[in-house]
Formats: C-alpha cells, structure tokens, sequence
C-alpha cells in the first residue's frame, strides 16, 4: 500500500511513504533483534565466555589481566545491552510510523472527497476557497481590471 505525495506516484509534489515497505524493515529489524537476543544475550553469552580468575596464573599480573578482562567483558555486556535496545526502539518506531501514516491515509480518505472531475476537491473548506480566491489572477476572479 503505497501513500503519500510525490513525482513517484502521490496526488501532490513532497513525499511518498511506502507503508508496506517500512513494515518490512520493522519485521526485519524484529528477526534482527531475535538473532541479537539469541546469540548475544549477556548472561547465557557471557557465562560460557567467562574465563576463570587463575586462567593467566596465580602471580600479581595475571590477576591484573583477569581484573582487566572483567572489566571489558563488563563494559561490552552494556554496549550490547545498548545495541540491543536501540535495534528494539528502531523495531517500534517503525512499526508505529507505518501505523500512523495508514491512520492518517485512512483519516485523509473519509474527509476527502473528488469532484466528478476525478482531481478536484468536491467539498473544499471555507478556508480552502478563500486561499484558491486569493491567489487568483484578477482576470480569473472576474474583476479584469485594464
């Protein structure tokens, strides 16, 4: 289902939504976000990447290096925390995106009317004709002036 306005098909010149198209990329970003979980969950990823703390050895810099790899292992777990949950926010927002502009086609739909001429509007507001009105050329208004 195509929406929208533009030179690739809409009724006007601006923009063109192709709702069918975003719920695709939210559905893909879902499988995505499924995989991530999946194969990167912190806790079960984690626990079977966890080396043991005498790994290195027993002496006062292997300690250290285990101290360090803690500390990385920690800080990638929130990064991906992170990915994880800005990969879900972008799955939403497009989700809710595409629901808006089809509320909003459906919205246009009912309160929008053509005339028989198949491109004109049929009923067009009381602020609709006084700008048509206004932007008229005197000798369209029928007030041609010489």
């Amino acid at each position: 289902m195509g929406s929208g306005t533009g030179s690739t098909g809409g009724n006007g010149h601006g923009y063109r939504v192709e709702i069918e198209q975003l719920r695709t990329f939210a559905g893909q970003v879902r499988l995505l976000l499924k995989a991530f979980e999946k194969d990167a969950n912190g806790d079960s990823t984690h626990g079977v990447s966890g080396i043991g703390k005498e790994a290195f050895g027993t002496f006062a810099e292997a300690t250290e290096i285990h101290d360090r790899y803690g500390t990385m292992r920690d800080a990638l777990r929130v990064v991906l925390n992170q990915l994880q949950s800005a990969v879900d926010e972008a799955q939403k927002s497009a989700e809710l995106t595409a629901t808006n502009y089809e509320e909003h086609d459906q919205h246009v739909a009912t309160k929008l009317k053509l005339a028989d001429d198949g491109w004109s509007v049929a009923d067009p507001s009381a602020t609709s004709k006084a700008a048509y009105e206004a932007n008229q050329v005197p000798s369209q208004r029928g007030n041609a002036t010489i």
